[in-house]
Protein backbone atom coordinates (compact mmCIF):
# COMPACT_ATOMS: atom_id res chain seq x y z
CA UNK A 1 0.00 0.00 0.00
CA UNK A 2 2.73 1.89 0.92
CA UNK A 3 4.69 1.73 -2.27
CA UNK A 4 1.49 2.34 -4.55
CA UNK A 5 0.94 6.19 -2.82
CA UNK A 6 4.04 6.93 -4.43
CA UNK A 7 3.08 5.81 -8.23
CA UNK A 8 1.05 8.53 -9.38
CA UNK A 9 3.21 11.38 -8.23
CA UNK A 10 5.77 9.22 -10.03
CA UNK A 11 3.76 8.92 -13.21
CA UNK A 12 3.45 12.88 -13.62
CA UNK A 13 7.00 13.24 -12.52
CA UNK A 14 8.34 10.99 -15.94
CA UNK A 15 5.56 12.05 -18.05
CA UNK A 16 6.70 16.10 -17.60
CA UNK A 17 10.65 15.06 -17.65
CA UNK A 18 10.68 12.24 -20.95
CA UNK A 19 7.20 13.20 -22.83
CA UNK A 20 6.36 16.33 -21.86
CA UNK A 21 10.38 17.91 -21.65
CA UNK A 22 9.77 20.34 -19.26
CA UNK A 23 10.77 21.43 -15.80
CA UNK A 24 8.36 20.22 -12.93
CA UNK A 25 8.75 23.68 -10.82
CA UNK A 26 8.01 25.79 -14.09
CA UNK A 27 5.27 27.86 -13.52
CA UNK A 28 4.63 26.22 -10.35
CA UNK A 29 1.87 24.37 -12.06
CA UNK A 30 2.11 21.62 -9.93
CA UNK A 31 2.03 23.66 -6.23
CA UNK A 32 5.48 22.64 -4.96
CA UNK A 33 5.51 25.69 -3.29
CA UNK A 34 6.33 26.61 0.29
CA UNK A 35 3.64 29.43 0.59
CA UNK A 36 0.39 29.69 2.24
CA UNK A 37 2.01 28.58 5.76
CA UNK A 38 -1.09 29.34 8.00
CA UNK A 39 -2.71 26.23 6.22
CA UNK A 40 -0.36 24.19 6.65
CA UNK A 41 -1.25 24.07 10.38
CA UNK A 42 -4.52 24.98 9.87
CA UNK A 43 -4.75 21.72 6.90
CA UNK A 44 -4.11 18.96 9.52
CA UNK A 45 -5.80 20.39 12.64
CA UNK A 46 -9.16 20.56 10.21
CA UNK A 47 -8.77 16.80 8.94
CA UNK A 48 -8.30 15.99 12.91
CA UNK A 49 -11.98 18.02 13.87
CA UNK A 50 -13.30 16.14 10.60
CA UNK A 51 -12.03 12.52 12.10
CA UNK A 52 -12.87 13.22 15.56
CA UNK A 53 -16.49 14.20 14.82
CA UNK A 54 -16.79 10.69 13.22
CA UNK A 55 -16.13 8.59 15.73
CA UNK A 56 -17.34 10.75 18.58
CA UNK A 57 -21.21 11.18 17.15
CA UNK A 58 -21.30 7.29 17.63
CA UNK A 59 -20.35 7.53 20.84
CA UNK A 60 -22.86 10.30 21.89
CA UNK A 61 -25.08 7.15 21.33
CA UNK A 62 -23.38 4.51 22.72
CA UNK A 63 -21.13 5.63 25.03
CA UNK A 64 -19.36 1.99 24.70
CA UNK A 65 -17.85 2.80 21.94
CA UNK A 66 -15.10 4.08 23.98
CA UNK A 67 -12.85 2.47 25.87
CA UNK A 68 -13.15 3.99 29.73
CA UNK A 69 -10.61 6.39 30.93
CA UNK A 70 -8.47 3.89 32.54
CA UNK A 71 -8.04 1.49 29.26
CA UNK A 72 -6.79 4.66 27.30
CA UNK A 73 -4.26 5.84 30.25
CA UNK A 74 -3.19 1.83 30.04
CA UNK A 75 -2.84 1.76 26.19
CA UNK A 76 -1.24 5.17 25.55
CA UNK A 77 1.05 5.07 28.50
CA UNK A 78 2.56 1.87 26.57
CA UNK A 79 3.97 4.00 23.86
CA UNK A 80 6.62 5.93 25.90
CA UNK A 81 4.75 9.16 25.77
CA UNK A 82 2.72 9.35 28.72
CA UNK A 83 3.06 11.69 31.42
CA UNK A 84 0.07 9.90 34.09
CA UNK A 85 -2.78 11.57 32.35
CA UNK A 86 -4.74 9.69 30.17
CA UNK A 87 -6.21 13.49 28.95
CA UNK A 88 -2.60 14.83 28.22
CA UNK A 89 -1.54 11.29 27.05
CA UNK A 90 -4.03 11.95 23.97
CA UNK A 91 -3.20 15.08 23.51
CA UNK A 92 0.52 14.77 23.17
CA UNK A 93 -0.34 11.33 21.30
CA UNK A 94 -2.98 13.06 18.47
CA UNK A 95 -0.65 16.46 18.66
CA UNK A 96 2.35 14.62 17.13
CA UNK A 97 0.30 12.31 15.16
CA UNK A 98 -1.20 15.46 13.37
CA UNK A 99 1.22 17.79 13.15
CA UNK A 100 4.70 15.80 13.36
CA UNK A 101 4.09 12.54 11.55
CA UNK A 102 2.37 13.80 8.24
CA UNK A 103 5.10 16.32 8.20
CA UNK A 104 7.71 13.84 8.64
CA UNK A 105 6.12 11.17 6.05
CA UNK A 106 5.04 14.07 3.60
CA UNK A 107 6.57 12.48 0.69
CA UNK A 108 4.51 9.20 0.95
CA UNK A 109 1.23 11.15 0.85
CA UNK A 110 2.68 14.20 -1.89
CA UNK A 111 3.01 10.94 -3.70
CA UNK A 112 -0.61 10.50 -4.63
CA UNK A 113 -2.15 14.39 -3.97
CA UNK A 114 0.96 16.09 -6.72
CA UNK A 115 -1.03 13.66 -9.46
CA UNK A 116 -5.16 13.91 -8.29
CA UNK A 117 -5.07 17.71 -6.61
CA UNK A 118 -2.15 19.21 -8.34
CA UNK A 119 -1.67 18.04 -11.71
CA UNK A 120 -5.17 16.16 -12.63
CA UNK A 121 -8.17 18.34 -11.15
CA UNK A 122 -6.66 21.80 -12.45
CA UNK A 123 -6.97 20.52 -16.19
CA UNK A 124 -9.88 18.31 -15.77
CA UNK A 125 -11.16 21.58 -14.49
CA UNK A 126 -10.10 23.44 -18.06
CA UNK A 127 -12.06 20.56 -19.23
CA UNK A 128 -15.27 19.63 -18.42
CA UNK A 129 -15.86 22.61 -15.57
CA UNK A 130 -16.46 22.34 -11.71
CA UNK A 131 -19.18 19.53 -10.71
CA UNK A 132 -18.26 17.46 -13.84
CA UNK A 133 -14.46 17.77 -12.63
CA UNK A 134 -14.74 16.82 -9.07
CA UNK A 135 -17.08 13.72 -10.25
CA UNK A 136 -14.64 12.63 -12.22
CA UNK A 137 -11.44 13.32 -10.36
CA UNK A 138 -12.89 11.65 -7.48
CA UNK A 139 -14.02 8.64 -9.04
CA UNK A 140 -10.47 7.93 -10.54
CA UNK A 141 -8.77 8.66 -7.03
CA UNK A 142 -11.36 6.21 -5.62
CA UNK A 143 -10.68 3.48 -8.62
CA UNK A 144 -7.26 4.07 -8.01
CA UNK A 145 -7.48 2.14 -4.54
CA UNK A 146 -9.39 -0.75 -5.97
CA UNK A 147 -7.28 -3.24 -6.02
CA UNK A 148 -6.27 -2.15 -2.33
CA UNK A 149 -10.32 -2.09 -1.16
CA UNK A 150 -10.55 -5.95 -2.57
CA UNK A 151 -7.92 -7.18 -1.00
CA UNK A 152 -9.48 -6.10 2.35
CA UNK A 153 -8.59 -2.11 3.10
CA UNK A 154 -10.63 0.35 4.43
CA UNK A 155 -13.93 -2.10 4.10
CA UNK A 156 -12.96 -5.60 5.58
CA UNK A 157 -15.07 -8.80 4.10
CA UNK A 158 -16.88 -5.72 1.45
CA UNK A 159 -15.13 -5.43 -1.39
CA UNK A 160 -18.04 -4.63 -4.06
CA UNK A 161 -19.91 -2.55 -1.27
CA UNK A 162 -16.71 -1.30 -0.24
CA UNK A 163 -15.39 0.01 -3.32
CA UNK A 164 -18.78 1.93 -3.93
CA UNK A 165 -18.63 3.86 -0.39
CA UNK A 166 -15.02 4.95 -1.43
CA UNK A 167 -16.75 6.58 -4.38
CA UNK A 168 -18.80 8.39 -2.48
CA UNK A 169 -15.76 9.20 -0.06
CA UNK A 170 -13.55 10.55 -2.21
CA UNK A 171 -15.51 12.71 -4.52
CA UNK A 172 -16.33 15.24 -1.18
CA UNK A 173 -12.62 14.34 0.30
CA UNK A 174 -11.08 15.45 -3.00
CA UNK A 175 -12.60 18.30 -3.03
CA UNK A 176 -12.16 19.70 0.65
CA UNK A 177 -8.39 18.55 -0.48
CA UNK A 178 -8.64 20.57 -3.65
CA UNK A 179 -9.98 23.71 -1.31
CA UNK A 180 -6.91 23.67 0.61
CA UNK A 181 -4.47 23.62 -2.31
CA UNK A 182 -6.34 26.16 -4.08
CA UNK A 183 -6.41 28.19 -0.93
CA UNK A 184 -2.68 28.10 0.29
CA UNK A 185 -1.45 27.51 -3.84
CA UNK A 186 0.86 24.69 -1.99
CA UNK A 187 0.57 20.73 -2.60
CA UNK A 188 1.80 20.21 0.50
CA UNK A 189 -0.43 21.44 2.34
CA UNK A 190 -3.05 18.87 1.13
CA UNK A 191 -0.59 15.84 1.33
CA UNK A 192 -0.81 17.04 4.67
CA UNK A 193 -4.23 16.98 5.33
CA UNK A 194 -4.33 13.66 3.56
CA UNK A 195 -1.45 12.70 6.52
CA UNK A 196 -3.41 14.01 9.30
CA UNK A 197 -6.36 12.17 8.58
CA UNK A 198 -4.38 8.67 8.22
CA UNK A 199 -2.38 8.99 11.39
CA UNK A 200 -5.05 10.35 13.84
CA UNK A 201 -8.09 7.36 12.61
CA UNK A 202 -4.91 5.02 13.19
CA UNK A 203 -4.62 6.87 16.84
CA UNK A 204 -8.47 6.49 17.49
CA UNK A 205 -8.47 2.80 16.79
CA UNK A 206 -5.26 1.91 18.94
CA UNK A 207 -6.20 4.26 21.81
CA UNK A 208 -9.28 5.19 22.12
CA UNK A 209 -12.21 2.60 20.93
CA UNK A 210 -13.33 -0.18 22.63
CA UNK A 211 -13.61 -2.28 19.88
CA UNK A 212 -10.90 -2.19 16.87
CA UNK A 213 -12.77 -4.33 14.56
CA UNK A 214 -15.61 -1.52 14.26
CA UNK A 215 -18.34 -1.91 11.77
CA UNK A 216 -16.71 0.11 9.17
CA UNK A 217 -18.85 0.39 6.73
CA UNK A 218 -20.86 2.13 9.58
CA UNK A 219 -18.50 3.94 11.51
CA UNK A 220 -15.22 6.21 11.18
CA UNK A 221 -13.72 8.82 8.48
CA UNK A 222 -14.22 5.98 5.59
CA UNK A 223 -17.92 4.70 7.18
CA UNK A 224 -20.89 6.32 6.02
CA UNK A 225 -21.46 8.81 9.02
CA UNK A 226 -17.82 10.00 8.21
CA UNK A 227 -19.06 10.24 3.95
CA UNK A 228 -22.04 12.00 5.23
CA UNK A 229 -19.58 14.63 6.90
CA UNK A 230 -17.49 14.96 4.32
CA UNK A 231 -20.25 15.58 2.24
CA UNK A 232 -21.95 18.58 4.27
CA UNK A 233 -18.43 20.31 4.35
CA UNK A 234 -17.66 19.61 0.81
CA UNK A 235 -21.28 21.31 -0.56
CA UNK A 236 -20.35 24.30 1.74
CA UNK A 237 -16.67 24.32 0.61
CA UNK A 238 -18.01 24.54 -3.47
CA UNK A 239 -20.42 27.13 -2.92
CA UNK A 240 -17.70 29.47 -1.43
CA UNK A 241 -15.01 29.32 -4.06
CA UNK A 242 -15.13 30.11 -7.44
CA UNK A 243 -13.48 27.21 -8.77
CA UNK A 244 -12.43 28.41 -12.01
CA UNK A 245 -10.66 31.78 -11.01
CA UNK A 246 -8.75 30.16 -8.41
CA UNK A 247 -7.77 27.46 -10.51
CA UNK A 248 -3.97 26.87 -10.53
CA UNK A 249 -3.64 26.07 -13.79
CA UNK A 250 -3.48 28.44 -16.48
CA UNK A 251 -3.56 26.99 -20.19
CA UNK A 252 -1.65 28.88 -23.04
CA UNK A 253 -3.76 31.17 -25.09
CA UNK A 254 -2.93 28.99 -27.94
CA UNK A 255 -4.24 25.95 -27.04
CA UNK A 256 -7.24 27.00 -24.98
CA UNK A 257 -8.35 29.55 -27.53
CA UNK A 258 -11.97 28.39 -28.94
CA UNK A 259 -11.74 25.16 -26.85
CA UNK A 260 -14.97 23.62 -26.24
CA UNK A 261 -16.47 23.25 -22.36
CA UNK A 262 -18.54 20.69 -21.08
CA UNK A 263 -19.15 19.41 -23.96
CA UNK A 264 -17.58 16.07 -23.69
CA UNK A 265 -18.26 14.40 -27.02
CA UNK A 266 -16.47 17.88 -28.71
CA UNK A 267 -13.79 17.41 -26.28
CA UNK A 268 -12.61 13.91 -26.60
CA UNK A 269 -12.24 14.69 -30.73
CA UNK A 270 -10.43 18.30 -30.10
CA UNK A 271 -7.01 18.09 -30.21
CA UNK A 272 -6.35 21.43 -28.22
CA UNK A 273 -7.62 19.68 -25.34
CA UNK A 274 -5.08 17.50 -25.24
CA UNK A 275 -2.16 19.88 -25.06
CA UNK A 276 -3.79 20.66 -21.23
CA UNK A 277 -1.87 17.42 -20.31
CA UNK A 278 1.15 18.30 -21.64
CA UNK A 279 1.61 21.54 -19.73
Amino acid sequence: MVVSMYVPALVVILNYVLNFKRNVFKNNNLGLRFVGMKYWLLAPLILLAIVASTYTIPFLFNTDFFKNTTEILTSTEKTGLGVGNWLLNLAIIFGINTLVAPLLNILMFLGEELAWRGFLFPRLLCLFGTKRSFIMGGTIWALWHAGGIMLGWNYPDHPLIGNILMILLCIPMGLIFQYLYFKSKSIFVPALAHGAMNWTAGNFIMFVLADPDYNKLIYGPTGIIGIIIFWIIAITLFRKMDWEKENTFSPNVSTAQNMPVNTLDKVVHNEKSKALFSQ
